[in-house]
């Protein structure tokens, strides 16, 4: 068996058949994988531009819920001086479970009508 795979070697290598890849076939996969990137990363980096603008839109729904959900049992909205202290009201309280960051780095900000019958929450950059 040892000798008809040599004999098979070495015919192979005198009909010209080599095993490997040629520069060329080399050069033209790596131009085919490059085109390839070239044509994903743009629609990546859109994915991840839109997640990261739903997730700022759950957030802000979530917040908005609990508050609206507050102002029901309470009358009135949570009255702290900061708004990372209307956050810890709301999850002392029980209306959130844990208190949400910005995902596109920015802070949440919640607007309070000036006869405290509205909210708004909005996330800034």
């Amino acid at each position: 068996m040892k000798f008809l795979l040599e004999k098979s070697v070495v015919v192979n290598r005198k009909l010209g058949f080599e095993d490997g890849f040629t520069l060329i076939e080399m050069v033209i996969a790596l131009f085919i994988a490059g085109v390839m990137m070239a044509v994903a990363l743009p629609n990546l980096r859109v994915a991840g531009v839109n997640a990261s603008e739903m997730a700022v839109q759950g957030d802000e729904k979530v917040i908005d819920a609990a508050l609206t959900q507050y102002y029901l049992n309470n009358h009135q909205y949570p009255t702290e001086l900061t708004v990372q202290g209307d956050l810890a009201d709301l999850k002392n309280a029980g209306y959130l479970d844990s208190i949400p960051a910005c995902p596109t780095g920015g802070s949440f900000v919640i607007t309070i009508s000036p006869d405290g019958t509205a909210a708004t929450v909005s996330c800034t950059t």
